[in-house]
């Protein structure tokens, strides 16, 4: 369904991100020396079952990736796997994404964010919960290096035109590639999790935004 889109004069409205105000997850943090490393760092918000982390923790060994999901069913399912694989470069974690990133994520640290196929709350009520259009993006772009990547990924047009035109209007933040595609040698890989597989078998178009953090002296 299309959503209804957030008018052009609240673009810049959303309030100011306030930590203070964010709950302490239950779930723990990394181990002390955890952010001490100099490995490469990756995000992801709602992997689900974990079919794209997996994939990526085997496919990029040489990093290693955060991954949290909210759901308790799709964690299970996401940590039974994990299990299985045995990859030491991938941190599954069962949390409130905006909760455990807020304070558990230091500024300044993570080179990729993938938020792939995320629920587009396409209701006007909702629209607080887009995760471009809620004032927690904030933390996301601090919690990047300089030049690091936001890569957004949904099949809903109205939602990654409201994204683009919101995150772009993000301090920081430039919209440095886009891509439409509807079937997979269009993106010239497989398909990265379930909902993105079962959009292009129906023949859906998938839209995919790559932001990238700017450097300090770039305007």
């Amino acid at each position: 369904a299309r959503l209804l889109r957030m008018p052009s004069s609240e673009v810049n409205s959303i309030r100011p991100f306030d930590a203070t105000t964010v709950p302490v997850p239950s779930a723990p943090g990394p181990e002390a020396n955890f952010w001490r490393s100099t490995v490469p760092t990756d995000l992801e918000i709602g992997p689900g079952v974990g079919w794209h982390p997996i994939t990526y923790a085997k496919n990029n060994p040489q990093r290693r990736l955060i991954a949290i999901e909210h759901s308790q069913a799709r964690f299970e399912s996401f940590s039974r796997r994990h299990a299985t694989h045995g990859l030491g470069n991938l941190f599954p974690v069962h949390a409130n994404a905006v909760h455990w990133i807020t304070h558990h994520v230091p500024a300044g640290r993570i080179e990729r964010i993938f938020i792939l196929f995320p629920n587009p709350y396409p209701k006007q009520g909702q629209r607080n919960k887009r995760w471009h259009a809620m004032p927690f993006r904030e933390q996301l772009v601090q919690a990047l290096v300089p030049g690091g990547r936001l890569l957004l990924a949904t099949n809903t047009q109205s939602y990654a035109e409201e994204a683009a035109e919101m995150l772009s209007h993000t301090e920081g933040l430039s919209l440095v590639d886009k891509l439409t595609y509807s079937r997979e040698h269009e993106r010239g890989q497989r398909p990265r999790t379930h909902f993105e597989k079962k959009y292009l078998q129906r023949g859906e178009t998938c839209y995919e935004l790559v932001f990238r953090k700017r450097q300090e002296q770039e305007p």
